[in-house]
């Protein structure tokens, strides 16, 4: 959820402008200059706590609203809030958010939406009448073959560049781990968040590692996103793995 990663960034963002800033003389010049130089301080928290680009607020609006602020009154980062914070919008929230499709089958089940007729199959939460269908995540439905496999040698080949422990790579659904498999996803600049959600889906069998197959998946699945498409909520049969559709996600 982008939601969660804003909190953290904006937390580091102001934190470092606080820590900067001098106790009493040359504060308005001291202000002018971190506004100006926002970008780098952008990119010592990108190293430092390794977060992606399309996670911080857009700079020019950034430097636009702290023109208003006073950086003296900024509250000192508490990490145990911060943490809790975390806690709040990866657990509870994301209970929150499982528990919507029931809801929406409750409706359903109650009359809330209209079945039959003419309509029937062609209109759905992310099309109306049809449209959009066969891209994005739909592209390759129906197709005989998995649609992954086009671009799948040079997948290969950068799956074997990240040094797979017995044909597998590490990490966490959660942050994608500090390893290289993280930094190769990051080099999309998708958000934190997005790339959370592609670890989890190309996770066919939930064993918190990708293996070949999984991994040229989560490919795919960045290049729809960064094709200006949203990611399924769930991992539609054609876009599973063929070795792994005996798995129930």
């Amino acid at each position: 959820m982008k939601c969660t990663i804003n909190v953290q960034v904006h937390a580091y963002i102001i934190s470092e402008l606080k820590k900067e800033m001098p106790s009493m003389f040359g504060r308005e010049n001291k202000k002018k200059e971190l506004i100006k130089d926002l970008a780098s301080i952008y990119e010592k928290i990108q190293r430092e706590h390794q977060i992606s680009p399309g996670d911080f607020p857009e700079l020019k609006r950034m430097q636009d609203q702290l023109q208003h602020h006073d950086f003296t009154k900024f509250n000192v980062m508490k990490p145990r809030l911060l943490e809790a914070v975390d806690r709040m919008l990866a657990e509870d929230i994301a209970r929150l958010m499982a528990m919507i499709p029931v809801e929406e089958a409750s409706v359903n089940k109650e009359g809330g939406i209209v079945h039959g007729g003419a309509f029937d199959g062609v209109m759905n939460d992310n099309t109306v009448f049809g449209f959009g269908r066969g891209e994005g995540a739909d592209a390759g439905a129906g197709d005989p073959d998995w649609i992954v496999a086009k671009d799948r040698f040079k997948y290969d080949q950068l799956f074997d560049t990240l040094n797979p422990v017995d044909g597998k790579i590490t990490g966490s659904c959660k942050t994608l781990g500090a390893n290289a498999a993280k930094q190769e996803m990051l080099k999309s600049k998708l958000p934190n968040s997005v790339l959370g959600k592609v670890w989890k889906l190309a996770d066919v069998d939930k064993d918190g590692m990708l293996d070949a197959d999984e991994f040229a998946l989560a490919m795919h699945l960045i290049n729809i996103k960064l094709d200006g498409n949203d990611l399924p909520p769930e991992l539609p049969l054609h876009l599973m793995p063929p070795s792994k559709r005996g798995f129930q996600a």
